[in-house]
């Protein structure tokens, strides 16, 4: 071996070391204070795939605890260039099985297990999805290997059970959207944030004619004069949080499957949660995320903004 590749050999090899400890062995600590970081604020088959609004999911700090909430694609690269470290988090949760809510699940839990090396931290997700193979038997943990024998601690989903993840709870609560899938309220420090995830909610209304209509696949809306009857169960979980971060898609368009701003202002109305975060947005509806929050906050009464791709919000306490 020439001089000069011995230097080389030399230089990479003092990396490599310097690489594993970072990897495997450095301590990190989670960063101080509560706060929500939107790692994407895009949803839906056209945000995963024009990616004009990013699909990152959200990043919550929360009682010295940090977790990731359905990491879509993205999840990872954007969480590293807002200096957010993977290796600091507790759990990665993924609300149910579509792809802009879990596809870079995977490479967060490589960094919460640091490099696959340690037995640490929560991957929680639906049974249906957890069958479905939507993260891998790698990325769970079972992969037989002799370099590779860490992984997170698997748990399902259990409408109504909480799960610890560190100092903070997690407790689930199913919505109707497609795949098995949940809302999540997360508790901690004396904060309750709650998490609609993607949920239908409106059941059926009335038309500007009066005209009675349920909500149901392949039937045309019509604009509502008045909301009857709704998903109660997205109420009841909602109701004392002091932070409601929903996903509203669209302005009133695919209501069968989704929260829209119609349905939100319904919703906020009913639950009486005072502050709001409206995320989410379809490809179709993102250019007027800031009319559509204005909207909502002047027909509810509450508090509410629309998230923008990296935002950093610091979560205060009453």
């Amino acid at each position: 071996m020439n001089p000069d590749a011995r230097r080389l050999f030399a230089r990479t090899q003092a990396r490599t070391a310097r690489v594993a400890h970072w990897l495997r062995s450095e301590e990190v600590s989670p960063r101080r204070g509560d706060f929500l970081h939107f790692l994407g604020t895009g949803g839906n088959p056209s945000g995963v795939i024009g990616q004009r609004r990013r699909t990152g999911g959200i990043w919550l700090s929360l009682a010295g605890a940090e977790i990731a909430i359905d990491p879509g694609p993205g999840a990872a690269y954007h969480a590293a260039r807002a200096h957010l470290d993977s290796r600091t988090l507790s759990g990665v949760l993924i609300s149910h099985g579509h792809t802009d809510h879990y596809l870079a699940a995977g490479a967060l839990i490589e960094g919460m297990c640091r490099g696959m090396s340690r037995r640490q931290g929560v991957l929680a997700l639906p049974e249906e999805a957890l069958r479905g193979g939507l993260v891998g038997q790698f990325h769970r943990g079972e992969e037989p290997s002799p370099w590779y024998r860490g992984g997170p601690s698997v748990r399902t989903w259990q409408a109504g059970m909480p799960l610890a993840v560190g100092p903070i709870t997690v407790t689930p609560f199913r919505v109707e959207h497609g795949p098995e899938n949940y809302g999540l309220v997360v508790c901690g420090g004396g904060m309750r944030i709650a998490y609609s995830s993607d949920a239908s909610y409106v059941r059926s209304y009335r038309d500007e004619r009066g005209t009675l209509h349920e909500v149901r696949g392949g039937e045309p809306l019509f604009l509502p004069s008045e909301i009857v009857a709704v998903r109660e169960e997205l109420v009841e979980a909602l109701r004392g949080a002091d932070l409601a971060v929903l996903n509203v898609s669209f302005f009133w368009q695919h209501a069968h499957r989704h929260l829209t701003a119609l349905g939100a202002v319904d919703l906020l109305r009913r639950c009486g949660v005072p502050r709001a975060v409206i995320t989410h947005f379809d490809q179709s509806a993102a250019p007027d995320a800031d009319a559509i929050a204005a909207f909502v906050a002047t027909e509810s009464g509450a508090n509410v903004i629309a998230a923008r791709d990296g935002m950093h919000l610091d979560l205060e306490r009453s």
